[in-house]
């Protein structure tokens, strides 16, 4: 029988296949998978509904305790559960393969691979009975799987499921039990792409072969090495797994409806893709070395533009489906009874309509990173740009509904923080329109200290709104981009403090904190990013140790954290949280290696630290940063071979 309640959100682990991807609670049980794609309708989806969500259980039938770990630097999860007869171990994973034609140096362009496979096995005792419990609830439990007899395996109009073992149908539900006995596997197999065969295990070991090759080969472009390497790995795995490789766009999160207060309203459906995200995701994967996934990021994105060019004033929204095409009007399923009863549960996404004023400015960040490491800006990229830089011209004095997506628009003052920072980049990647951009910087600069700037005592500091008296988080990013002076900024920040950090963490601003959101990880991580530029670093390495205790024992971080109890909140795993956590290591490594970067700006520190990444020349670089990718010159294990 399924669970009643739910698993704290850390606990679950995640696995996928840059297509879709599955959480697993720490019981072996699957309690979230969309099919065919993150935003597809889910198949398995206890985590928002544990008695009608649907979920997929495998485990021992006798009490057990669990152990679990990621196999070293891949995606495929390993629980050891532990009982008085003996310990099994289960192997969770997609399969995940290069398409046959792949250069050496492609790890985007991917096979559609399109299965989840569950292996079991006997490491030690006499035998142990074994339990498989398949409740599948085709879109959102809004229609039965209707499941097929098949040979291997059971038909629902989704997927295949394939096993070693018999399964009986009793009414929608797949149930197995079984012994396993020393020396024996089993197996099960849920595959949903085009071409349904029933698998064997030698062609099951044969693809988990190809997994781990495909893992083990991509980790050689990782070139990060330092202290805490091992985190920039997991994270940067985990962003892998977040991108959806068929279009290259990536999901802020895999998942719907996590709350962002414990059992309050605030949940929403984050299996889009955000451009706010492109300059930080662009930015950290060049700098770790992953520039495929930053270039197939922004093909994606170039053609959004073209496709919306026809059709709005703007060059760009600000969130797109990944699979193209409009995303959805937001929709509440009355019909699940949410996380830990937070309701309502919602599929697509109400910003789309929004201005958010950093946007724009994060495009035009990407492709200053993109050429600063060798990438030739195409025309299409140089309209983008153009386009670009004239809306934020245009449009920087109005009110928008600012980078937490307020229902209200307003004049924040980190949207016009964000207009001078894109038009500070555009004079540094359109040097013939520098001086433009020098003019246009200057009247935001003094729009914003005239109108943005409030006093407490003898000091000032930057306020959230320009009407207003509170702080916002988002103001630390002043002086990160060198927009403050180091005197109003270490005020902004005292200020910030005094309002909304609460230990190593720190809330987005005091009207959510006090409706009771969990503190941002973003935002935390922010802070130390300040104080390493004020140059504090034993304070910043203090603060950053303290955050990183808080992962998920499988090294994963959501996208808040309840300050009292320290579960977490919100989506999970979050992008821009695994973003923030690489970045931070890497600007903390380099302050201490470098210290006279320290007190360089954002820009200022990617020019300091990224050589050239894309194109022979990143080949030819990488090689020499990381001798061991030359051994991809004739790899070819990672490739699909059926």
């Amino acid at each position: 029988m399924p669970s009643k309640t739910n698993h704290p959100i850390q606990d679950y682990g995640l696995i996928g296949n840059c297509e879709t991807a599955a959480l697993i609670n720490p019981e072996g049980g699957i309690d979230w998978l969309c099919l065919p794609a993150f935003d597809g309708g889910s198949f398995f989806g206890a985590l928002l509904d544990p008695e009608k969500g649907g979920s997929f259980a495998l485990r021992p039938v006798a009490n057990f305790t669990v152990e679990r770990r990621y196999l070293p630097d891949s995606a495929l999860l390993e629980t050891r559960f532990l009982t008085e007869r003996g310990t099994v171990v289960l192997t969770d994973f997609f399969v995940t393969a290069r398409a046959k034609k792949a250069r050496f140096y492609d790890f985007t362009s991917l096979h559609p691979t399109q299965k989840m496979v569950r292996v079991v096995r006997l490491e030690n005792g006499p035998a142990v009975r074994m339990q498989m419990v398949v409740r599948a609830r085709p879109d959102y439990a809004r229609r039965p799987p209707r499941w097929q007899v098949r040979a291997g395996g059971f038909a629902a109009p989704e997927a295949c499921l394939f096993t070693s073992v018999p399964l009986a149908l009793q009414n929608d539900d797949l149930i197995a039990e079984f012994s396993l006995e020393p020396g024996a596997r089993h197996f099960a197999v849920l595959d949903f792409s085009d071409e349904r065969v029933a698998p064997d295990l030698a062609r099951i070991d044969r693809w988990q072969a190809t997994t781990q090759a495909f893992w083990r080969e991509w980790n050689l472009f990782n070139y990060y090495r330092g202290p805490h390497q091992e985190v920039v790995r997991r994270s940067a795995i985990t962003l892998k797994l977040l991108t959806y490789a068929p279009s290259g766009a990536f999901v802020a999160a895999p998942t719907t409806s996590l709350p962002e207060v414990a059992g309050g309203d605030t949940n929403w459906d984050y299996r889009y893709t955000w451009l706010r995200d492109t300059g930080l995701l662009i930015d950290t994967l060049f700098r770790v070395g992953y520039s495929g996934e930053a270039q197939a990021f922004l093909d994606y994105l170039v053609r959004q533009a073209e496709e919306q060019e026809a059709t709005g004033d703007d060059p760009v929204g600000v969130l797109y489906a990944i699979r193209g095409g409009a995303v959805p009007e937001e929709e509440e399923l009355s019909h699940f009874a949410g996380y830990d009863g937070a309701q309502p549960v919602r599929i697509g996404n109400r910003a789309q309509g929004q201005l958010q004023l950093d946007t724009f400015a994060h495009i035009l960040e990407a492709f200053f990173y993109f050429h600063q490491t060798g990438g030739k800006l195409t025309r299409s990229m140089q309209k983008l740009i153009d386009r670009t830089i004239e809306t934020l011209q245009r449009r920087w004095q109005e009110p928008d509904n600012g980078l937490w997506e307020s229902v209200e628009r307003r004049l924040y003052t980190y949207g016009k923080l964000s207009a001078w920072n894109g038009l500070e980049t555009a004079g540094q990647l359109v040097r013939q329109r520098k001086k433009e951009m020098e003019k246009a910087c200057e009247e935001i600069r003094r729009d914003v200290l005239a109108r943005g700037l409030r006093s407490a005592g003898e000091s000032r500091f930057l306020a959230e709104t320009y009407d207003g008296d509170t702080v916002d988080a988002a103001s630390l990013l002043a002086f990160t981009s060198d927009f403050l002076p180091t005197d109003l900024a270490r005020a902004t920040r005292e200020r910030i403090e005094q309002q909304l950090a609460d230990s190593d963490l720190v809330y987005r601003n005091k009207k959510l904190r006090e409706k009771g959101e969990g503190a941002f990880l973003l935002c935390s991580f922010w802070r130390v990013n300040h104080l390493i530029k004020e140059g504090d670093l034993s304070r910043a390495e203090a603060l950053f140790d303290d955050l990183l205790q808080r992962a998920s024992p499988l090294g994963l971080f959501s996208e808040e954290v309840d300050a009292r109890t320290g579960n977490f909140l919100g989506n999970f795993p979050q992008a821009f949280s695994h973003l923030a956590l690489i970045g931070t290591i890497l600007n903390l490594d380099l302050a201490r290696r470098r210290p006279e970067t320290a007190r360089m700006s954002d820009h200022e520190k990617f020019t300091a630290s990224v050589g050239p990444t894309v194109g022979w020349r990143g080949i030819i670089a990488g090689s020499f940063r990381v001798p061991k990718t030359l051994q991809l010159l004739f790899a070819s294990k990672s490739k699909w071979a059926e």
